[in-house]
C-alpha cells in the first residue's frame, strides 16, 4: 500500500496496489518500508524532521539505521533508525 493523503497526526488515506481507497487507517496499522535501492528518496516519518525529504547515503544493516541527507539541510547529515524513515514516492520538488 501507499500512503495518498494524511487526515490527522494518527490517520491517513491508502491506495492499495490494486488502486483501492481505503480511508481513515490507523497510524498503528501501518509499517514503513526503507528502499533497498542506492539514493532512493526517503521521508522523516517520526522525531523533529518529521516530514523532511532527503536520500539514504549509507545503511547499518546490523542497527537497523542510515545515514540521511535531508534536502532541506543539505550540509548536515542525520542518523535515523529505519521505524523513523520510509520510502518516498512523491513529488520530487517536496
Amino acid at each position: 500500500m501507499r500512503v495518498e493523503d494524511v487526515l490527522t497526526p494518527f490517520t491517513c488515506v491508502c491506495r492499495t496496489e490494486e488502486g483501492r481507497l481505503l480511508d481513515d487507517v490507523k497510524q498503528d496499522m501501518l509499517e514503513t518500508i526503507v528502499p533497498k535501492g542506492e539514493h532512493d528518496a526517503v521521508m522523516v516519518v517520526l522525531g523533529e524532521q518529521r516530514g523532511q525529504v532527503g536520500r539514504i547515503l549509507q545503511r547499518d544493516k546490523n542497527k537497523c539505521r542510515a545515514m540521511v541527507q535531508l534536502d532541506r539541510y543539505e550540509e548536515k547529515l542525520f542518523t535515523l533508525d529505519y521505524d523513523s524513515i520510509c520510502y518516498y514516492v512523491g513529488a520530487s520538488d517536496h
